[in-house]
């Protein structure tokens, strides 16, 4: 740290507090959450963050152009994190939560382009026929009345139109769907008569239940249109939460965590835009981060709140039985551009939050070219030749993994799930 720097005394305070320096330690013991009750909240950052600004403080690497707003090094126990002056959100998140926040480094998308590198993160693939991560998770919820992954904003992929997804559109169509608000005389719109909906109904679970063969495509037509039938009722009978589209984030995570808390969901997505919804693709003028990643981390906090502060089904709180993953599609050039900003780059970070997770640490790195590190699965040490470099797919297979379900499956043997994450 340098001897002259003006945040001398916040990075003393921040990492000098004892009573949050023991929360880093032994953490106190935590009710048993059956896999079966897991559920995840992803929070996805639309447009690509720059993890200089808070996950990667590189202030000994020639190679990156850290924050140049006084930004410094805050510690609290094993977590390390960059601090700004313009961002103490981002300190009192870490504050708070810092124990049970685990910042995941060097996660390689291997990609630059805005849409294959959601495809990635997302997927794990760049197949177009793979799942989502989310969707995947939904499918081991055996809750009858659940709705699986519902996308209030953000990327979302099914696999051949499978899978339990419900999405709630760019503009919330699908509670308009639900409460009739969509139809508008002076657009011309109309909906087919309920009759007409209810005979369309009941032949196609006619032909379900005469178990007509079908194959390829007609299958999963099938297979969706009853997964859907099944479902309705429960849309309907929630049709006030399945709000959403690009806009409103701290309306969208209200209605996630009600959805979660009320076993209504096992995942939902949320889409940050960031401040103002300008979204995060700064090209340009690169210091609106600083207001997004305030913004970004006063919600954050908000969201966890609100999980700590309603009882579990299995544990004491919600916090417990949700595993909250924020991530964004791909990080920024290690080097400001000409005007001021940074390109897109390949390599990221992950933020993953509450129930399943051990907190309180940084599990991965950046090399000094800013790309991922060598890192051990099981106990997140840098280097060796038994190190991989993280990829989306180990994301994935960890989330699986914390959801007892066999990452193998979707992921194969080559990516592990990175066991050194979880509790």
């Amino acid at each position: 740290m340098r001897p002259d720097s003006p945040l001398l005394s916040r990075r003393n305070l921040l990492g000098g507090i004892p009573a949050l320096a023991g929360m880093l330690g032994a953490r106190g013991a935590r009710a048993s959450v059956d896999p079966g009750e897991r559920r995840f909240l992803f929070v996805f950052v639309d447009g690509g963050w720059d993890p200089t600004w808070v996950f990667l403080p590189a202030f000994d690497n020639p190679n990156v152009d850290m924050p140049p707003d006084g930004s410094d090094l805050a510690t609290l126990g094993d977590l390390r994190w960059v601090s700004g002056p313009g961002r103490p959100k981002v300190d009192a998140f870490f504050q708070e939560y810092g124990s049970s926040a685990c910042i995941v480094n060097g996660l390689e998308v291997r990609s630059i382009a805005h849409e294959r590198c959601r495809r990635l993160l997302m997927t794990g693939s760049s197949a177009s026929s793979s799942a989502g991560i989310p969707t995947l998770l939904a499918e081991g919820d055996a809750a009858s009345a659940s709705l699986g992954h519902v996308v209030l904003s953000g990327p979302a992929f099914q696999a051949g139109g499978g899978g339990d997804l419900v999405r709630v559109g760019v503009n919330g169509q699908l509670s308009e769907l639900l409460d009739g608000t969509c139809v508008d005389g002076t657009a011309g719109l109309r909906l087919p008569s309920s009759e007409l909906a209810s005979l369309e109904d009941a032949f196609v679970t006619e032909q379900l239940a005469a178990g007509v063969p079908n194959r390829g495509a007609d299958a999963r037509l099938r297979s969706g249109y009853a997964s859907a039938l099944d479902r309705l009722a429960v849309a309907e009978a929630t049709s006030d939460l399945l709000v959403g589209g690009f806009g409103d984030t701290s309306t969208e995570l209200t209605a996630a965590v009600r959805l979660l808390g009320e076993g209504l969901a096992r995942c939902a997505i949320v889409a940050d835009l960031g401040d103002r919804n300008e979204r995060w693709d700064h090209h340009s003028d690169l210091s609106r981060q600083i207001r997004s990643y305030d913004v970004l981390f006063d919600r954050l906090a908000s969201v966890c709140r609100a999980l700590a502060s309603q009882p579990g089904r299995a544990a004491d709180t919600l916090f417990e039985e949700v595993t909250v993953v924020v991530i964004s599609e791909m990080g920024r050039a290690p080097r400001v551009n000409a005007s001021m900003g940074k390109d897109h780059w390949m390599t990221t970070s992950a933020l993953l939050i509450g129930g399943g997770i051990r907190g309180g640490q940084v599990f991965g790195g950046y090399n000094e070219a800013m790309a991922g590190e060598l890192v051990h699965p099981e106990t997140g040490v840098l280097g060796g030749s038994d190190g991989v470099v993280l990829q989306p797919g180990h994301l994935g297979a960890t989330l699986m993994a914390l959801a007892d379900m066999d990452p193998a499956e979707a992921f194969g043997p080559d990516l592990p799930p990175l066991t050194g994450v979880l509790s």
